[in-house]
This record gives structure tokens, C-alpha cells and sequence, in this order.
């Protein structure tokens, strides 16, 4: 199943200049020919939970293209902050991926090494901040629930001083600590409405809360983004 992009977002607002920022680079990036969306089968995307996608949580980064070493062309292209665009074919044996900025593939921003098999997923997790910690990419393997009762859900922490969050999913067996630039457990929930919350850990600032409509035997990840004191920001994508 392709990816759910967007379908709400929550967060917590403070001052938003480098989210300002952000939206600025992006608009001028569409206005060049760069823009958004779910992925769709057929259209260079996945219809299954196998493969690379791409977690944007650089809250004052442009919007970037993936590559492998192993192909040609990009895997997923004009990724935006906080967004991603669904699992994309991931060639099998050991390879290079970097993420560059979109629409200039010679601008590398991050890349790391992988080896797959061809029918395994990951996520990247493009995070940090250029004027802040710097920027970094994490590989995360995702382990997708096949079949669950009710629905699932995990917290991918990209946030900007959050060195760790608390996150939780209403109805659950209770709060997981999540480190930056790691994803929680899957953990089971009943479908229909469910709270997501995250604060910080160090201090207990609230840092997302959001209530959404999960779907019976749906798998879900709340990507959390933005930078503490800015502009912090939820939101769900579906796995399977």
C-alpha cells in the first residue's frame, strides 16, 4: 500500500523563523518545477511496505532527491521538510545513498551504505539543522507489523533539541523513550481515534499532541520534526 502522506499534522509552535525559513526555499523550489504528494503505484512508487523512503525533519533544508549507487536515476525526488513520498524499489546488494539537494545532485548533503536483498524497508531519517547541530542521516530498518488487531503505531524522533522524547499512542501499554534520530517500537492500539503525544525528556516540554483516525489493521509512523522553541510538528504516515 502506497504511503498516507499528510493526512493531519499536529504540533506545538514557538517562534518560527527557521520554519520560515524553510517554506521559503520550498516555495521557491516549486516555483522551479519542485513539489510534493503521495506516491502512487505506478509512478515510481511502491504499492508495498519494501524498500527506501525518506523522512525530511531538516527543518531549515531544502527539499532533497535520493540516489543509489546502483541505479541511475533517483529513487525519490523533491522531498520536503516534515514529508516523505512512500517506499520506492530498492535494488539488491551492497550500495551508496546520498541524499543531495533537489534539482542539483551534485549538492550532497548526507550518504550512507546499505546492503539489501531486495525485499526488505528501510526509512532514512534526514535531520539536524544547518544552523544549529549540523545535519546527519540515520538508516532505520523497518519492521512492519504483518497483522495486527486493531492498528499500529511508532514515533521517529528527527527533532532539534530533543536529545530524547517520551512519546505515547492513547491505549497502548504505556510511553516509550525515543532518542534522537532513532524510532520507537511498533506498539498496538485499538483502531479508530488515537492521541499521540510526545514531550521532551529532559524537561517534560510539550513537544506534539494529536488525535487521528487509525485504521484497523493499519501500521503508522509519526514522524516528529521541527527544533524546540521554534516550530515542533506530528505527522502520520502509513506503512501497510
Amino acid at each position: 500500500m502506497s504511503e498516507l502522506v499528510m493526512r493531519r499534522t499536529g504540533g506545538v509552535f514557538g517562534g518560527n523563523l527557521r520554519a520560515m525559513f524553510g517554506l521559503v526555499v520550498s516555495a521557491v523550489l516549486v516555483a522551479c518545477g519542485g513539489g510534493g504528494g503521495e506516491s502512487s503505484p505506478g509512478a515510481g512508487g511502491n504499492d508495498s511496505a519494501t524498500g527506501i523512503r525518506v523522512f525530511h525533519a531538516v527543518i531549515d533544508g531544502a527539499p532533497v532527491d535520493l540516489f543509489s549507487s546502483a541505479r541511475s536515476e533517483a529513487l525519490t525526488s523533491k522531498v520536503f521538510f516534515s514529508d516523505s513520498k512512500g517506499y520506492r524499489s530498492l535494488p539488491s546488494g551492497e550500495q551508496t545513498l546520498r541524499l543531495s539537494r533537489a534539482l542539483d545532485s551534485s549538492n550532497v548533503v548526507a550518504s550512507l551504505n546499505v546492503t539489501s536483498t531486495g525485499d526488505d524497508s528501510f526509512s532514512i531519517l534526514y535531520y539536524g539543522s544547518f544552523s544549529g547541530s549540523g545535519v546527519q542521516a540515520k538508516l532505520l530498518e523497518d519492521v512492519v507489523p504483518n497483522e495486527v488487531e486493531g492498528a499500529a503505531v511508532r514515533f521517529v524522533n528527527g527533532v532539534e533539541g530533543a536529545s530524547a522524547l517520551i512519546v505515547n499512542a492513547s491505549g497502548s501499554a504505556g510511553a516509550q523513550q525515543v532518542l534522537r534520530g532513532a524510532a520507537s517500537d511498533y506498539v498496538v492500539v485499538g483502531a479508530g481515534a488515537v492521541r499521540l503525544t510526545a514531550t521532551r525528556a529532559a524537561d517534560g516540554q510539550a513537544i506534539l499532541s494529536m488525535t487521528e483516525a487509525l485504521t484497523e489493521g493499519g501500521a503508522y509512523t509519526v514522524l516528529v520534526s521541527g527544533e524546540v522553541g521554534y516550530y515542533t510538528k506530528g505527522t502520520l504516515f502509513r506503512d501497510r
